[in-house]
């Protein structure tokens, strides 16, 4: 569907390894407590993560790291340029952007706080978190306890099915296009929601790209592989029909890549 024809579009996206070049739970257990980052790595897969997340950051505040100490290590994380402005150039072109993470509400708010962007997203939907009385950091399950499993065949984690969530993204609006940007297992099942006339931005040689492969019949949307933050952002002009110039003004593009161009035969 020609750019020009696109009037509602909608992008979802991951947020680890994806908008961010890095795990933000895993960096902040690398770099306040590395000790407890090597513990936590050997019960990946026996614990659910957003348990071990909450474990972690109860052993955090024990040894008496602080929010203004995760804050710190939090604005350290890689966000690039290269996204951020494929970002603002979606957001000035009319697209509606939304965060779909098992990651947490704290980190991520902290994390677009700190680059400027926290007016970019209209919906982050991922694990919530917030501080008690005495400073500490608490972190449950998106898809809590209290409500019925959902059930997904896919391989999703019990706390949150993304495609689920997505599918309800899709239902609020006619949308003409929605675009869902990952790179891990978990980001299969929401690329089994998209259509036809949808894309699937899908980080190169990651758990995304090996399970569209080996389910090419479930995936129905045009998949395009990225693998650095600047493929991001040719993706974007290329999919939005602008460019950037120089001096940050946003043009229309010449007509040079065509998605065939940028995209993996499969």
């Amino acid at each position: 569907m020609p750019s020009s024809t696109i009037s509602k579009r909608l992008f979802v996206f991951d947020f680890d390894w994806t908008l961010i070049e890095a795990d933000c739970d895993i960096w902040v257990a690398e770099n306040l407590a590395p000790d407890l980052a090597k513990q936590q790595g050997a019960l990946i897969g026996k614990v659910l993560w957003t348990e071990l997340q909450n474990l972690l950051l109860q052993r955090l505040f024990e040894r008496g790291v602080t929010q203004q100490d995760l804050e710190k290590t939090l604005h350290q994380i890689p966000f690039t340029p290269e996204v951020i402005a494929a970002l603002r150039l979606m957001k000035s072109q009319g697209a509606e952007l939304c965060i779909l993470s098992d990651a947490n509400t704290y980190y991520i708010d902290c994390i677009l706080k700190a680059h400027g962007l926290e007016g970019v997203f209209t919906k982050i939907l991922t694990n919530p978190a917030h501080f008690d009385s005495q400073g500490r950091l608490h972190v449950a399950r998106f898809h809590g306890l209290d409500k019925e499993p959902h059930n997904c065949p896919l391989p999703c984690q019990p706390n949150l099915c993304k495609g689920q969530e997505l599918q309800k993204l899709i239902n609020s609006q006619n949308w003409d296009q929605v675009i869902y940007m990952g790179d891990s297992t978990n980001d299969f099942c929401p690329s089994t929601r998209l259509q036809s006339r949808d894309i699937v931005l899908a980080r190169s040689d990651l758990l995304l790209e090996k399970h569209i492969k080996l389910h090419l019949d479930m995936v129905k949307a045009k998949v395009i592989y990225w693998q650095s933050p600047a493929d991001v952002l040719s993706i974007t002009q290329t999919l939005l029909n602008v460019s950037i110039t120089a001096d940050s003004k946003i043009v229309p593009a010449v007509p040079s890549v065509h998605l065939e161009e940028v995209s993996v035969s499969l």
